[in-house]
């Protein structure tokens, strides 16, 4: 299974991708992320890959502190323009997912933007 559309990016057949540290990297352990396993190894190396992320997210934020306010704000518009943009494809998660009615899936992604546009706003 390969991703389409606006998943393109995160799903390389049945591999998943993140973004983190500025690339985007291959989950390390595909799909045994999304399934309960009770070895203790593949356990120990799920938690080190998710400490990663944690790790390069919290050297990210360092950096966007350092991003002028007008700059962020921007960024923050150009994200509530690509939910809205994308609203059936991420509403269609949502569906799929938790089992969320389809009319407020589109509604909770659309509002989600509005949110996001919001906090550009207020900083």
């Amino acid at each position: 299974m390969a991703g389409t559309g606006l998943f393109a990016e995160i799903l390389e057949g049945d591999v998943y991708k993140y973004y983190a540290d500025g690339e985007w990297r291959n989950l390390l352990l595909g799909k045994l992320l999304l399934s309960s396993t009770p070895l203790p190894e593949r356990l120990n190396t799920k938690f080190k890959e998710v400490n990663k992320v944690i790790d390069a997210a919290k050297s990210a934020q360092k950096s966007w502190a350092k991003t002028p306010l007008w700059k962020r704000a921007e960024l923050l518009h150009k994200a509530a323009a690509i939910l809205k943009e994308h609203k059936a494809e991420i509403a269609e998660c949502l569906v799929k997912e938790i089992a969320k009615p389809a009319k407020d899936a589109v509604t909770e992604v659309v509002r989600s933007g509005d949110l996001v546009s919001y906090c550009a706003e207020e900083g």
